[in-house]
């Protein structure tokens, strides 16, 4: 089967594989709900947890390695840097997503997710190619699209063994507009998740994205960008995410989510728009600001379902 790679899906923000969207039967069949959580306000969520959304959209960029490393709150992973000539240079991989959900057994939300590309301390390091300091932003984009599919490679066996990746994304701060899916999201997995006010239009060539936090509205993202100019791909991705270790809600779970994510339509192309990481104290404009993100690639999936599978255990 031929791959490519890609990053996943807010919920199930993951280090996924990438293939023909007729791999995947209704991941409804293939992932029935087996069971129930209750919340500590008596709302019971239906596990596995399955969303549909209008959008999701995932924007890649180069960061700075060393800033990232203050972000990671999870004292068995460390950013993934990118080596030239067996020395570092100070560079890693960050992925800002934004997504749409029209339905959940929270109900329907929308949110950001930043997350930062990380190893785990004990693995090998991850055999990227040397990407130029000055490398142009279409170089960056073919590289960062390279670089997920040697991540799925590396991964492939832990997988296949129904184990933590050893390379993964990894959670740094969520935004959303929900209450409940801000409680559903700490309680069950340990996510570090705000309450935000996200305003957005999506419009057939445009999407406009302004987030702000609550209370103050003080801006934490505003960014706007050109669809559907680039390579159209279904998608149907399975991996894995690491959460914080300081908000796991067990301490018998492993800090790290498994989730599918399938779209029948997909888009992947340069980022050509605007962005702003704003002067908000939030844990996520903090974290733009400091590793100096800035998109140059965006991977895009409409019409999407997805699921959210219990925390490993092994």
């Amino acid at each position: 089967m031929n791959k490519h790679k890609a990053f996943g899906f807010g919920l199930v923000a993951a280090c996924t594989s990438l293939c023909s969207a007729s791999f995947a039967a209704s991941l409804t069949e293939q992932y029935p709900v087996r069971d129930h959580v209750q919340l500590s306000d008596g709302t019971l969520v239906s596990m596995p947890f399955h969303v549909s959304g209008n959008l999701t959209t995932a924007f890649l960029s180069i960061i700075n390695s060393k800033q990232s490393a203050k972000f990671v709150a999870n004292s068995d992973f460390e950013p993934i840097e990118i080596e030239c000539d067996g020395k570092g240079t100070n560079q890693s991989i960050g992925v800002l997503y934004f997504q749409d959900i029209t339905s959940s057994p929270v109900g329907p939300y929308a949110e950001t997710v930043n997350t930062i590309a990380v190893k785990r301390k004990s693995a090998p390091a991850l055999e990227l190619p040397c990407l130029p300091v000055h490398a142009s932003n279409q170089e960056k984009m073919t590289y960062l699209l390279s670089a997920q599919q040697l991540m799925a490679q590396a991964n492939a066996t832990n997988m296949q063994q129904g184990l933590p990746s050893d390379y993964a994304m990894y959670n740094q701060d969520l935004e959303l507009n929900s209450r409940l899916a801000i409680r559903a999201g700490i309680e069950i997995w340990g996510y570090p998740k705000s309450l935000a006010d996200l305003n957005y239009r999506v419009s057939e060539h445009y999407v406009d994205l302004q987030v702000s936090n609550i209370p103050g509205y003080t801006p934490i993202i505003e960014l706007s960008y050109l669809r559907k100019v680039g390579m159209q791909t279904p998608l149907y991705s399975v991996g894995d995410n690491v959460l914080p270790q300081r908000l796991q809600p067990s301490s018998d779970k492993h800090p790290q989510l498994s989730g599918v994510l399938s779209s029948e339509s997909g888009w992947v192309q340069p980022f050509i728009g605007y962005f702003w990481a704003g002067p908000s104290n939030s844990k996520t404009a903090k974290a733009l600001r400091k590793t100096e993100f800035y998109p140059v690639a965006v991977v895009e999936y409409t019409n999407v379902t997805g699921t959210a599978l219990p925390l490993y255990t092994k």
